[in-house]
C-alpha cells in the first residue's frame, strides 16, 4: 500500500506540474479579442507580422504607430506618409482587389465602413481577421487609435499618442469653452459649388466645428449634403472654409468662392475671411484630424491662433 501511495504521488506532481505550464502556454498565447466599430469581433495574435490597410486613415494610423514593418499591402489613395505609396496596392478605396489581398495572407486587415457589405464578409468568409474603423468624431479617431495599439501588442505606443493628440484637441477646446454662445462665429465648411453642398451634422467637419467654438450653419443638414444658395446667403457666414487637394493646381472650389458675385454680401467675402485647408486634413479620420482641427480654430478665432502651428 506504501508502494502504491508512494508511486501515486509523484504522478500526481507530474500532472499538476504538467497542467499549470499547459495553462501558463494557453494565457500566453490567447488571441486578443476586441469589438470594432460595428460591433464585430475580432481575435488577432498579439503581434500581427502582416497587416493590410484598406483605407487612407487606417494606413496613416499603422504609421503613427509605427507599424509600418508590417504593413504590407495599401489602397492606390493611401499617399501619406509618401513611404506608404512602396507598399502593395490592393486596389482602390472603394474597389478593392480581394484576390491581391488574399495572397498577401495578413493576420490582420483594417477595413473602413465601405468595406461592410461585401468586402469584409468575403474576407471574414476564408477566415481573415478584419477590423472595421468607422469614427464620426476626434474622441472616436483616438479610441480606434488604441484599438488598433491594443490589438498589436503596441499600447503603450498607442498611449503615447493619444496622450499627445488629446492634449492638443484639450488646446483647442478649452480656448473654445469661454466663448459665449452667442458670440460664437457662423461657420460654412463648403463641400462643394456644383451643386453646392456642405459638411453638416454628424461629420467630422462638423464635430471640428464645435470643438473650435463656431457655430455650424449647416448643423441641420446631415451628413455631407446639399445646401441651398438662399440659405448661405440668409445665415451669412462669417467665415468659409474649403477643403482642397493639395498638391493639384486646379481648385474649382476655391475658384468659385473667389469669382460668384452673390456671395460678395456674406461677412465672410467682405471680411476677407475665406481659407482653404488640406482636404485630407478633415476628411481623413486619423491622427491627422487633430492637425485638421487645429487649422479650422485658427481660422474661426485667428486672433487666438497658436502662429507656431
Amino acid at each position: 500500500m506504501l508502494m502504491r501511495r508512494s508511486g501515486i504521488i509523484p504522478c500526481t506532481l507530474i500532472l499538476v506540474v504538467l497542467s499549470v505550464i499547459f495553462l501558463s502556454c494557453g494565457i500566453k498565447n490567447e488571441p486578443v479579442l476586441q469589438y470594432d466599430d460595428i460591433d464585430t469581433p475580432v481575435r488577432t495574435a498579439s503581434t500581427p507580422k502582416k497587416i493590410v490597410s484598406l483605407a487612407p486613415s487606417n494606413t496613416e494610423i499603422v504609421y503613427a504607430l509605427k507599424l509600418q514593418d508590417s504593413l504590407l499591402g495599401v489602397t492606390d489613395y493611401c499617399n501619406y506618409p509618401p513611404e506608404a505609396d512602396s507598399k502593395i496596392h490592393v486596389g482602390g478605396f472603394s474597389t478593392i482587389d480581394i484576390e491581391k489581398t488574399i495572397a498577401l495572407q495578413p493576420d490582420l486587415i483594417l477595413a473602413a465602413e465601405i468595406h461592410s457589405k461585401s468586402v469584409t464578409p468575403a474576407l471574414e468568409k476564408i477566415g481573415f481577421n478584419v477590423l472595421t474603423l468607422n469614427p464620426k468624431t476626434l474622441s472616436a479617431i483616438l479610441k480606434d487609435i488604441m484599438l488598433v495599439g491594443e490589438l498589436t501588442g503596441n499600447k503603450d505606443q498607442a498611449t503615447e499618442l493619444n496622450n499627445a493628440l488629446q492634449n492638443r484637441v484639450d488646446a483647442v477646446s478649452n480656448k473654445s469653452k469661454v466663448i459665449p454662445v452667442e458670440q460664437r462665429r457662423r461657420v460654412l465648411l463648403l463641400i462643394w459649388h456644383d451643386p453646392l453642398m456642405a459638411a453638416g451634422n454628424g461629420t467630422l467637419i462638423d464635430d471640428m466645428i464645435r470643438t473650435s467654438g463656431g457655430t455650424n450653419i449647416a448643423q441641420d443638414i446631415a451628413g455631407h449634403g446639399a445646401i441651398s444658395l438662399e440659405t448661405i446667403l440668409a445665415r451669412d457666414p462669417q467665415v468659409i472654409i474649403a477643403p482642397v487637394s493639395m498638391g493639384k493646381p486646379e481648385n474649382p472650389l476655391w475658384d468659385y468662392l473667389n469669382t460668384d458675385a452673390r456671395l460678395k454680401n456674406t461677412s465672410a467675402i467682405k471680411n476677407k475671411c475665406v481659407y482653404q485647408v488640406d482636404g485630407d486634413l478633415v476628411y481623413r479620420f486619423g491622427p491627422r484630424a487633430v492637425q485638421g482641427l487645429e487649422q479650422l480654430s485658427n481660422f474661426i478665432y485667428p486672433e487666438t491662433s497658436n502662429t507656431d502651428k
